[in-house]
């Protein structure tokens, strides 16, 4: 994780935090979730992504002229990110990555789900559906437009 930053996910619900290499890939991954999150760089919060609104244009500012062909590129960095997030806030999960070192390979996927379901409170499911994008990245089956489907 040394090229990685921590980010935190911006949304009225439950607090997320996940890693990603640049702000790009952490717009991707927030706005895939929602187009109303946003994203910010835990120890510099001025490195954030739009909320809600300007998506298009922020994109096109990035760099990023085709939103699917620069996932596509970089399918296996955003199911990274999915695939970090973690349920608390960023003092938290220091507690956690500790925690999910001490567990066996076998035990940690479990325990991070269970722990997920425990302490959350909302119907939104964020983190699940972050995994369930992460593994669809990884078998390059998923595009920015399929990932507003919350029930698959």
């Amino acid at each position: 994780m040394d090229n990685l930053k921590l980010w935190v996910l911006d949304n009225p619900s439950d607090p997320y935090t996940f890693y990603a290499p640049n702000v790009e890939i952490a717009g991707i991954v927030a706005c895939s979730l929602s187009g109303g999150f946003g994203a910010h760089q835990a120890d510099n919060s001025r490195e954030r992504t739009p909320i809600l609104f300007g998506w298009e244009e922020w994109f096109e500012e990035k760099g990023i002229l085709d939103l699917q062909a620069y996932a596509k590129e970089n399918a296996d960095t955003i199911a990274d990110a999915f695939d970090s997030f973690l349920i608390g806030d960023v003092n938290k999960r220091k507690d956690v990555e500790h925690m999910l070192e001490l567990l066996p390979e076998d035990k940690k996927q479990e325990w991070r789900d269970s722990r997920q379901e425990r302490m959350r409170s909302s119907l939104d499911q964020i983190g699940e559906r972050a995994y369930l994008y992460a593994k669809r990245y990884r078998e390059h089956s998923c595009t920015i437009g399929d990932n507003h489907d919350n029930n698959s």
